[in-house]
């Protein structure tokens, strides 16, 4: 396929489009299940995965992270990714990574958990 030129082909009209459909499939679940307004969303730029914001989150997302494990999804915390960071910046203990690349079905019923869990969160503060 590299020695034919076919892998640039399959990727731009392929495999690109498939992805940019389940990102936007799972933005449209999300906004369909978090309505607190406190709730976006980062601009997806085409990885494979959201970053979601919960401004004003009562819990840091590790916290977040353990609750959601304990019913069986799993999410990254955005601790990770600010790393090094001097100064504590709320925003690193409010988003977190979603993971798209799923079926249709299993990726609502985790979206209607991390819903309910937020939800949750903020009715606790």
């Amino acid at each position: 396929m590299i020695e034919k030129g076919d892998l640039l082909d399959l990727s731009s009209n392929v495999i690109k489009p498939f992805y940019q459909q389940k990102s936007l499939r799972a933005v449209e679940l999300l906004q369909s299940a978090i309505t607190d307004p406190r709730f976006r969303i980062h601009k997806p730029e085409g990885a494979i995965f959201l970053w979601l914001w919960f401004d004003e989150l009562p819990i840091t997302t590790m916290a977040l992270y353990q609750r959601l494990k304990d019913r069986g999804v799993l999410i990254v915390p955005g601790e990770y990714f600010f790393i090094g960071q001097e100064d504590q910046w709320d925003h690193a203990h409010q988003c977190l990574r979603m993971n798209y690349v799923q079926d249709d079905e299993k990726m609502q019923q985790g979206i209607a958990i991390i819903a309910e869990e937020v939800a949750k969160a903020y009715a606790e503060a």
